[in-house]
């Protein structure tokens, strides 16, 4: 496991109380879906197009998917939605990282 990871996890905690995914110890299971397939996609759609999916808030998804990418936001500590900023190597690698934190602290709660 990669430092930037490691060093993620606490973030991803964080991030998980901080945005009420998290009550009572228990986190949605269409949470836990959400960032479970938010790795296969941006490998197979690429980031941006990733991003854009997830944090559509006007979609008829479940409101956990565009926490997924509030989450990583807090997690890297910037915006990556925007649009400011070009997708480079650098940053596909920190929301990649952000992304596996986030499902391995998932897993430290019970799916309901």
């Amino acid at each position: 496991m990669s430092k930037r990871i490691e060093d993620y996890i606490p973030k991803a905690l964080a991030a998980i109380k901080t945005l009420d995914i998290e009550k009572d110890g228990e986190v949605p299971r269409q949470f836990n879906g959400y960032i479970a397939s938010f790795g296969a996609s941006i490998r197979q759609a690429g980031l941006l197009a990733t991003l854009l999916f997830y944090a559509n808030e006007q979609s008829q998804a479940e409101e956990a998917r565009p926490k997924v990418v509030k989450a990583i936001e807090l997690i890297i500590g910037e915006s990556i939605v925007n649009g400011q900023k070009g997708v480079n190597r650098d940053l596909r690698n920190k929301v990649e990282d952000a992304a596996v934190a986030l499902k391995l602290s998932v897993r430290t709660f019970k799916l309901v």
